[in-house]
Protein backbone atom coordinates (compact mmCIF):
# COMPACT_ATOMS: atom_id res chain seq x y z
CA UNK A 1 0.00 0.00 0.00
CA UNK A 2 1.28 3.44 -1.21
CA UNK A 3 0.85 6.36 1.62
CA UNK A 4 1.19 9.92 1.45
CA UNK A 5 1.21 12.72 3.68
CA UNK A 6 -0.14 16.10 2.48
CA UNK A 7 0.51 19.20 5.03
CA UNK A 8 -1.39 22.39 4.87
CA UNK A 9 -4.71 19.89 3.20
CA UNK A 10 -7.38 21.61 3.72
CA UNK A 11 -7.67 24.03 1.37
CA UNK A 12 -6.24 25.20 -1.83
CA UNK A 13 -2.91 23.18 -3.18
CA UNK A 14 -2.78 20.67 -0.57
CA UNK A 15 -6.23 19.82 -1.05
CA UNK A 16 -6.23 19.32 -4.57
CA UNK A 17 -2.79 17.12 -3.92
CA UNK A 18 -4.70 15.64 -1.66
CA UNK A 19 -8.09 14.93 -3.61
CA UNK A 20 -5.46 13.51 -6.67
CA UNK A 21 -3.53 11.01 -4.73
CA UNK A 22 -6.82 9.39 -3.33
CA UNK A 23 -8.45 9.35 -6.49
CA UNK A 24 -5.39 7.04 -7.78
CA UNK A 25 -5.79 4.65 -4.88
CA UNK A 26 -3.04 6.42 -2.99
CA UNK A 27 -3.96 6.61 0.99
CA UNK A 28 -3.84 9.72 1.99
CA UNK A 29 -2.91 11.36 5.67
CA UNK A 30 -4.35 15.35 5.38
CA UNK A 31 -2.72 17.24 7.77
CA UNK A 32 -3.67 20.70 8.85
CA UNK A 33 -3.19 23.15 11.77
CA UNK A 34 -6.54 23.86 12.48
CA UNK A 35 -7.86 20.54 13.23
CA UNK A 36 -12.04 21.81 12.21
CA UNK A 37 -10.63 22.81 8.85
CA UNK A 38 -9.11 19.58 8.37
CA UNK A 39 -12.01 17.50 9.38
CA UNK A 40 -14.42 19.78 7.18
CA UNK A 41 -11.68 18.64 4.30
CA UNK A 42 -11.88 15.12 4.95
CA UNK A 43 -15.70 15.51 4.83
CA UNK A 44 -15.60 17.47 0.97
CA UNK A 45 -13.20 14.60 -0.11
CA UNK A 46 -16.04 11.89 1.32
CA UNK A 47 -18.44 13.64 -1.22
CA UNK A 48 -16.35 12.46 -4.04
CA UNK A 49 -16.18 8.74 -2.59
CA UNK A 50 -12.49 8.81 -1.20
CA UNK A 51 -13.19 7.84 2.16
CA UNK A 52 -11.58 4.93 2.95
CA UNK A 53 -8.53 6.24 1.25
CA UNK A 54 -8.27 10.01 3.25
CA UNK A 55 -7.64 10.28 7.09
CA UNK A 56 -7.24 13.05 9.25
CA UNK A 57 -4.31 14.05 11.76
CA UNK A 58 -3.58 17.64 13.07
CA UNK A 59 0.03 18.85 12.60
CA UNK A 60 1.50 22.34 13.11
CA UNK A 61 4.80 22.08 11.36
CA UNK A 62 5.93 25.14 13.59
CA UNK A 63 5.10 22.93 16.98
CA UNK A 64 7.23 20.56 18.41
CA UNK A 65 4.14 18.69 20.24
CA UNK A 66 2.10 19.02 17.21
CA UNK A 67 5.49 17.35 15.25
CA UNK A 68 5.94 14.81 17.91
CA UNK A 69 2.30 13.81 18.28
CA UNK A 70 1.94 13.25 14.28
CA UNK A 71 5.10 11.15 15.01
CA UNK A 72 3.37 8.88 17.60
CA UNK A 73 0.50 8.78 15.54
CA UNK A 74 2.61 7.27 11.85
CA UNK A 75 4.78 5.01 14.21
CA UNK A 76 1.08 3.25 16.18
CA UNK A 77 -0.87 3.34 12.89
CA UNK A 78 1.75 2.32 9.93
CA UNK A 79 4.70 0.85 12.01
CA UNK A 80 5.44 -1.37 9.08
CA UNK A 81 6.08 1.89 7.00
CA UNK A 82 8.59 3.11 9.88
CA UNK A 83 10.19 -0.47 10.13
CA UNK A 84 10.62 -0.29 6.36
CA UNK A 85 12.28 3.17 6.51
CA UNK A 86 14.58 2.32 9.07
CA UNK A 87 15.95 -0.53 7.33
Amino acid sequence: MVYAVVTGANKGIGFGICKKLASRGIVVILTARNEERGMEAVETLKEFGLSELVVFHQLDVDDPASIASFADFIKTQLGNLISWYER
